[in-house]
């Protein structure tokens, strides 16, 4: 009798253990499915970064030949045509104080308004103007080409930030400037524009604040991202890719405030991507 105890106690004990190390089999197989179904995932997500952000890059590299081709073609041919027109009136024989005269007079002026924001165009277009003077020069020209409409009341206040960046990232600041102060033209309706550009430490600080009519970003964002559209989405996504953080603050009939942070920590544009696709 008690010998079958023993039987039926260790049968039962060995499929008790059996039974547990089965449900332990289970469990660890289960985690290690969910773990790796989460590095797949996590993998995927990378690959998709990587490719949106080699994808960004690529558009940025052909904008930029693009923008240097129009610069060129404005510079060489639409601006010394305008300039041969405007001299060519020069030479129009017309009698002094002649209604022709005023006529002549006022179209040269004209011409001449034509060719100086032709040349400033061409200036602001072409990428190389951006790596010889400086990423707080160009941002100032472009303030300058903005406060000039007499639409616009402007402010600079900028730090000394001379060899903290590389020409790549410095373009692509520049070109987000640009983006915004397009955005402020085409939707703001503000009559003051103020930009800060400042250095704190490791980290670099753009400001552009405006006293338009404001928006909900939290709502553009959404729509923008149903519509595939660019504007601020193509905004943060440049930010981003120079290692930058992007955030706005608008509200309707208050403004619109948008800060981008970039590190400063002696890493190149393209040392920042490397890392990014290991």
């Amino acid at each position: 009798m008690q010998s079958d105890f023993q039987e039926v106690f260790l049968v039962i004990f060995t499929s008790l253990f059996l039974l547990v190390l089965l449900v332990g089999f289970i469990v660890i197989m289960l985690i290690l499915n969910q773990k790796s179904r989460q590095a797949q995932a996590q993998e995927l997500r990378l690959m998709k970064e990587r490719y949106e952000q080699e994808l960004l890059r690529s558009q940025l590299e052909i904008q930029e030949n693009v923008f240097g081709h129009l610069s060129q073609e404005i510079h060489d041919n639409i601006g010394q045509s305008l300039t041969f027109v405007a001299l060519s009136l020069l030479t129009v024989p017309v009698e002094n104080n002649s209604e022709a005269q005023e006529y002549i007079e006022e179209s040269r002026k004209a011409l001449q308004k034509a060719i100086t924001e032709l040349r400033d165009l061409s200036r602001s277009l072409h990428t190389d103007r951006v790596t010889e003077v400086g990423l707080a020069n160009s941002i100032d020209f472009e303030l300058e080409r903005l406060k000039r409409t007499n639409l616009y009341e402007t402010s600079f206040n900028f730090a000394d930030i001379r060899n903290l960046l590389d020409h790549q990232t410095e373009i692509i600041l520049f070109r987000i400037v640009q983006e915004m102060l397009n955005n402020i033209v085409k939707h703001a309706k503000a009559s003051r524009v103020d930009v800060r550009l400042s250095h704190k430490t490791d980290i670099l600080v753009l400001e552009i604040k405006d006293n338009g009519v404001g928006f909900d970003p939290e709502a553009l964002f959404a729509k923008q991202e149903r519509l595939k559209g660019l504007g601020l989405m193509n905004i943060r996504k440049r930010a981003s890719l120079i290692g930058g953080t992007f955030h706005i603050n608008s509200a309707k009939n208050s403004g619109t405030a948008i800060r981008i942070t970039i590190p400063v920590n002696k890493q190149s544009f393209h040392e920042h991507n490397q890392e990014s696709e290991i």
